[in-house]
């Protein structure tokens, strides 16, 4: 699907990948459409030049006993590797969502530029949430 980057268009994107994926099967919807929502939020809101009239592509298919999800925009992109596993300080408005996709996800990866992430979520997955993030000691839990 692709769609133009309003954040309007977030949730009616989410339920119609929630509605194909639970015509399949048995899934972890939660952990599912917040993976989903982080990433077009993400792309919605960075992936463009701050006009918010670029589209963002979604495209959800189902890859042996996964769903994979792959979101693109036409932004630079950003620094990712800089970005995974780090919490921005507890005061931050933001900066959470890298993070809560890689606790959720099962595979989350971007393309060298920053502005495709591809992220799997395995039918019997790790249950929802398991903590992969460190905390502001740097210890991961």
């Amino acid at each position: 699907m692709v769609f133009t980057a309003k954040a309007r268009n977030i949730d009616r994107a989410v339920a119609e990948i929630e509605d194909f994926v639970s015509k399949n099967g048995t899934w972890p919807l939660f952990d599912i459409k917040l993976i989903v929502r982080e990433a077009l939020l993400n792309a919605v809101l960075h992936g463009g030049d701050g006009s918010g009239g670029h589209e963002v592509s979604c495209t959800v298919r189902f890859v042996d006993d996964a769903v994979e999800c792959t979101v693109s925009d036409p932004g630079p992109g950003f620094d990712w590797m800089a970005r995974r596993g780090h919490l921005p300080p507890l005061d931050a408005e933001s900066g959470r969502g890298v993070c809560i996709m890689e606790a959720y996800a099962d595979v989350m990866e971007y393309n060298a530029a920053g502005n495709t992430v591809r992220l799997v979520k395995k039918r019997d997955g790790e249950s929802a949430g398991t903590p992969r993030c460190p905390d502001e000691a740097g210890t991961t839990q």
